[in-house]
């Protein structure tokens, strides 16, 4: 199968890895009664979690979260990037959501493991086109009209070109890498037949269905 994400000029950009920063929103932290990190952590997703689609199509008996986050699509490679640098490194951004079995994660988390399979479903991690602005205005979730979900990249702990620069430190970034940028509070379930819209300002730009 083709893994592929759209940019702003409609050329297509292969995935390699899908990397999500944990907890880097204070309120989200709260929402969950988390401590807030000292310092970035991250997760990954599989490649099959790709969702670029206009629906998401749920697992059977799970529930699901939604979690709405900025995406940034790394468009070179590099290591060792300093966050002066990290601009340099980022060739689009987009809107996804970081879909998590709730249970599940509460449940490998009190047994001390690791997320994984509470994350990395098909079809988990939903992005829209990739646009070469950054995303700087609020941005936000509707479910069946209903706002459910608003942030802003300031309110982040750990800064978009921070998370870029403490990643390639530990790994080697690759052009086609996806960094989902943490989320907001107000995370909660899905079901089938909700409808859903991601959007920025007053500019929805991506809309999906539930099944």
């Amino acid at each position: 199968m083709d893994y592929t994400v759209i940019d702003h000029q409609g050329d297509r950009f292969s995935v390699r890895n899908i990397y999500c920063i944990g907890r880097n929103y204070r309120t989200h932290a709260a929402e969950l009664n988390h401590e807030v990190p000292g310092q970035p952590f991250f997760f990954q997703k599989s490649i099959p979690a790709l969702n670029t689609a206009k629906e998401i199509i749920l697992p059977i008996d799970r529930e699901i979260h939604h979690e709405l986050e900025i995406v940034v699509l790394i468009g070179k490679n590099g290591e060792n990037i300093s966050e002066n640098d990290a601009d340099d490194f980022i060739h689009g951004y987009a809107l996804g959501l970081d879909l998590t079995d709730r249970k599940l994660q509460t449940k490998l988390k009190e047994s001390k493991l690791p997320w994984l399979l509470a994350k990395s479903f098909k079809g988990s991690a939903v992005v829209s086109t990739f646009q070469s602005e950054n995303i700087t205005d609020d941005f936000w979730l509707r479910i069946n009209g209903e706002i459910r979900q608003r942030g802003n990249g300031s309110q982040m702990i750990f800064s978009i070109p921070q998370q870029i620069s403490f990643l390639s430190r530990m790994i080697p970034l690759m052009k086609g890498d996806l960094i989902f940028t943490g989320t907001p509070s107000g995370v909660g379930y899905i079901q089938p037949g909700d409808l859903l819209k991601l959007g920025v300002g007053e500019q929805p730009i991506h809309f999906l269905s539930v099944r």
